[in-house]
């Protein structure tokens, strides 16, 4: 018998093998990223008089990516955490999809 708290459908941890792990330098790296974008965002939002409330969910959403991205690149497990699907499909603005196109080309580098 197992105790409630044990996951069954994970496999139990190897102590011989040790997550992946970034430096130091590399997770400060992606930390002054967000940095970045979080102050022009908050620059935009002040600027155009943007929404309280769209704001606030921009950088929930945000703040979502970077708890990922690090746990990703720290080795850390992937949590499941709902996501509400949306009724439509998300809209962009069309420089946002430029901006994703060049960052999946890796142009103007």
């Amino acid at each position: 018998m197992t105790s409630p708290a044990t996951d069954t459908k994970r496999p139990p941890k190897d102590p011989a093998i040790s997550p992946p792990s970034i430096a130091a330098h590399d997770e400060a790296l992606v930390r002054d990223a967000f940095d970045d974008i979080a102050l022009l965002v908050g620059s935009i939002a002040a600027l155009h008089n943007l929404d309280d409330d769209l704001l606030w969910t921009l950088m929930k959403r945000l703040d979502r990516i970077r708890v990922k991205l690090l746990r990703n690149l720290l080795g850390g497990t992937s949590r499941e955490d709902f996501e509400p699907s949306a009724l439509r499909p998300p809209r962009t603005h069309a420089a946002v999809d430029e901006f994703l196109a060049r960052n999946r080309g890796r142009m103007g580098e």
